[in-house]
């Protein structure tokens, strides 16, 4: 038994199968860029809530609010609220699997984190369309994406061809 588990060790290529080596850069970036999540998702959250009723342009809505009225303004005032707690939220959990899961190279959290990443830049960009003006928000996902690019090749590496004689 023993003899079978020193032969699988001596084999590096058993070694990186088993345990993929994820870029230290790509982790730090896919946690920096929970980071920036959950930090925007805390701050326009709590720009929200302590900016009602006196709300202006572009904390809400980056439109003009002054024809609103006081019930819209505050329906508005909660749904930045909540989508900034669901942004924090998202970002603690991006932390959480990047610490543990994507560190490890389990496949199950690079895909995980891309689909956290590919959601919030199409809803950055619908949002973008509808209302206009505020792009800032897909430089939060830039980290992430940027550490999943650098470590797709861990998760995903290159199988050579069979060769043919």
């Amino acid at each position: 038994m023993s003899d079978k588990i020193e032969s699988s060790l001596k084999n590096p290529a058993e070694i990186q199968r088993k345990y993929p080596t994820v870029s230290r850069y790509g982790v730090a970036l896919v946690i920096v860029g929970g980071g920036a999540w959950l930090i925007a998702g805390i701050v326009f959250g709590l720009v929200a809530a302590a900016c009602y009723p006196s709300c202006g342009s572009g904390v809400v809505a980056p439109g003009d609010v002054a024809g609103y009225s006081p019930q819209a303004l505050l329906n508005l005032t909660w749904d930045q609220f909540y989508i900034n707690f669901y942004s924090a939220a998202l970002g603690m959990l991006v932390i959480a699997i990047g610490l543990k899961a994507f560190r490890r190279g389990q496949k199950w959290a690079w895909y995980s984190i891309s689909v956290f990443v590919i959601v919030g830049v199409v809803t950055n960009l619908f949002d973008y369309m509808s209302w206009g003006g505020w792009y800032t928000g897909f430089f939060a996902f830039l980290p992430a994406l940027l550490g999943l690019l650098l470590s797709a090749n861990s998760f995903f590496p290159k199988v050579p061809a069979p060769r043919q004689a």
